[in-house]
């Protein structure tokens, strides 16, 4: 998007380093200036989006219109040197995906995105164990298949970070080599704030998506198990740890961590199968739930507690009401029972929940 200014340098450099007879896909995404005009008498095949679409759309119509089978992706702002395009070209040779880095020191780039792309490689390629120090990267290479089947959603200037992401999550080969980082020529389009945002919504939309055991299903259980440890060790009374006493505040406070980390286990499944749904196929601790024994014995299981607990909560009340409805001192015991009632029907909801898709997954797995 308006890069008239930087355009015939980036093309004449990739001519000069590959020959003429490389191909040159050039995607106006909306721009108001002389782009496209620029991109005509260069002799480069022109895509034109009338409206501003973003970076991750501009991607998508490029390889649409790209005709060869090896993809390279390059910033059009004279930033990334057509130098490295040779060895990244014979590293396609041996990867599925070829990723130049940049020195994330590069007075090049501005110091607010040196700061954001420090935390970026750290927070989103830590998480997700993305390889390589610049996940942000605007100069990358892979075949068409892979870009296929990376099946891409981003549309903006996330899109580097569902590429890593999915790369990773997928198993590609991925190669990754040095390169220098050249100062930008023409007007800045990144907002450090906006897209800085947007990056790190989208990096925590995939992990939903793509990593729901991580993100959910093991905080759940951690939390559901140190819920079980306090509530047993606190049920018998106050627990002193030197001068810190643990009592029937501490006591609520660990059955409620029992139902909120299962409530988180609970969505990990439920983004599991959204999973499922989007055509990952399902890994065997899902297909395993979605048994019939299981997700019916967890249903039934969860109606069974759900009874016990609102008995014992009705046999509670009526004993208080028949004892002239005083002071009400069977705190932990009600804490205990409401809990109990409220996870029967959070398991019940999960069974009957996994048997609505386990006729989809019974066909994933034939």
């Amino acid at each position: 998007m308006n890069e008239a200014e930087a355009l015939p340098l980036v093309v004449s450099d990739i001519r000069e380093v590959l020959g003429r007879g490389v191909e040159i896909v050039v995607v106006d995404d909306g721009s108001t200036d002389a782009t496209a005009q620029v991109a005509e008498n260069l002799e480069t095949v022109l895509v034109r989006h009338p409206t501003n679409r973003g970076k991750g759309a501009a991607m998508a119509s490029g390889v649409e219109a790209a005709g060869g089978d090896l993809i390279i992706f390059m910033d059009a702002d004279a930033t990334y040197p057509a130098g490295a395009l040779p060895q990244l070209i014979e590293m396609l040779g041996d990867h599925d995906l070829v990723r130049g880095e940049r020195p994330l020191d590069s007075e090049a780039i501005p110091p607010i995105n040196r700061l954001g792309n420090r935390v970026f490689n750290r927070l989103i390629g830590g998480f997700h164990q993305i390889p390589g120090r610049d996940i942000m990267s605007g100069l990358y290479g892979m075949h068409r298949r892979v870009f296929e089947q990376l099946d891409l959603e981003s549309t903006g200037f996330d899109i580097e970070v569902e590429i890593g992401i999915r790369a990773r999550q997928l198993g590609l080969d991925v190669g990754l080599f040095p390169i220098d980082y050249l100062p930008r020529v023409g007007e800045k389009k990144l907002s450090p704030v906006r897209d800085g945002l947007n990056i790190l919504m989208r990096a925590a939309g995939i992990a939903i998506l793509y990593s729901p055991v991580v993100t959910f299903i093991i905080p759940g259980l951690v939390i559901m198990a140190l819920g079980v440890i306090g509530s047993v060790a606190l049920s018998a009374g106050p627990v002193f740890i030197g001068e810190v006493g643990l009592s029937i505040n501490s006591f609520v406070l660990a059955t409620l961590g029992v139902l909120g980390g299962f409530q988180l286990v609970v969505f990990g499944v439920a983004a599991t199968l959204y999973r499922v749904e989007s055509g990952v196929p399902p890994q065997n601790w899902v297909l395993a739930l979605a048994r019939r024994p299981v997700r019916l014995g967890a249903a039934g299981l969860g109606i069974l507690l759900a009874i016990v607990g609102a008995i014992r909560i009705v046999g509670l009340v009526a004993g208080w009401i028949s004892d002239g409805a005083g002071e009400f001192l069977a705190t932990d015991r009600l804490v205990l029972d409401a809990a109990l009632f409220v996870f029967g029907l959070q398991l019940m909801s999960a069974g009957l929940f996994v048997s609505m898709f386990s006729g989809r997954l019974a066909a994933r797995r034939g």
